[in-house]
């Protein structure tokens, strides 16, 4: 990554400007899209700033709303509950999309058929699907407590009210959504794949299982990599499901720290601890994308 980016301001600095000015244009748009939030952010962070605030004055605080929130309670529980989604829907969305991936490789008319019925939860917003689903598991009217019911199997207040079962409906509410998306990246593995390794593998007697274990999932490395840098940076971001569901109910138990920096900002109107914890998000997210980038790269050497 670092000699790949010295190469490449090397011929910005050596070459005659043009690329510069090729790029420009979008150097303007990252500035004002990307880095001029930021660093409003990372400025807003420093004060105390309440929209309640009728004069709007801002006091400058420093680090403190940073260290407010390594000490909130509510935020060690946010990060908790943050975790859990993460890790609840990036295990089973992986499992399950590879799964997919395995069964649908096959470029038969009937797979064909398959994968593209299964990619329609993707294409629909996050927060109809949050609000489908809440209609789904509404204890008095829901086809899933319905049917459940009638299996014998009691789910009390519904499956977002009750505290063992709202934070696995909404992984489950996640699964479904984005699972298609992670068996067509894997797919795209498998396709890319070379043949040379598993002809070999055939002539010295290898079983179907043992040329998965030992051929398609090494293979696969960068594939799974790819899969969960994208997969844990956007349930790190997630809202919508959460805000038309559960609204980080019952209790705290499914306030995200995505959904709790909302509640902050836009029900508390405290925007600069709304901010502080907006960067420590960011931050996260960050670490987490530049491990994976590290491992990914050292796949590739």
């Amino acid at each position: 990554m670092t000699q790949s980016f010295t190469k490449t301001m090397r011929r910005f600095i050596t070459n005659d400007g043009s690329y510069l000015l090729l790029a420009l244009p979008l150097l303007i748009f990252v500035v004002v899209i990307a880095i001029y939030p930021l660093f409003f952010s990372f400025r807003i962070s420093l004060f105390d700033y309440r929209l309640t605030d009728p004069n709007q004055t801002q006091t400058f605080v420093g680090f403190g709303n940073y260290l407010r929130a390594f000490t909130d309670e509510v935020i060690t529980n946010s990060v908790k509950a943050t975790l859990v989604y993460v890790a609840g829907t990036v295990v089973v969305e992986i499992l399950l999309g590879l799964g997919m991936a395995l069964l649908l490789s096959a470029e038969t008319r009937i797979a064909q058929i398959i994968r593209s019925f299964l990619l329609i939860p993707m294409a629909l917003p996050p927060l109809v699907v949050g609000l489908v689903w809440k209609s789904l598991y509404n204890v008095d009217f829901g086809i899933i407590p319905y049917y459940l019911a009638q299996l014998g199997i009691d789910l009390g207040r519904g499956p977002l009210s009750e505290l063992h079962l709202a934070m696995p409906s909404i992984i489950l509410v996640d699964v479904w959504e984005w699972t298609p998306l992670v068996m067509i990246l894997f797919l795209a593995g498998i396709k890319s794949l070379p043949t040379e390794p598993y002809e070999a593998a055939t002539v010295d007697g290898a079983s179907r299982l043992q040329s998965f274990w030992y051929l398609t999932l090494p293979l696969l490395k960068p594939t799974f990599l790819v899969v969960l840098l994208l997969r844990t940076m956007q349930s790190f971001k997630v809202f919508d499901t959460i805000y038309a569901t559960t609204a980080g109910g019952p209790g705290t138990l499914t306030t995200v720290l995505n959904y709790q920096i909302y509640k902050v900002g836009l029900t508390f109107f405290d925007m600069g601890y709304a901010a502080a914890l907006a960067n420590i998000l960011l931050v996260i997210v960050a670490i987490l994308s530049i491990l994976y980038i590290m491992v990914l790269e050292r796949q590739q050497l």
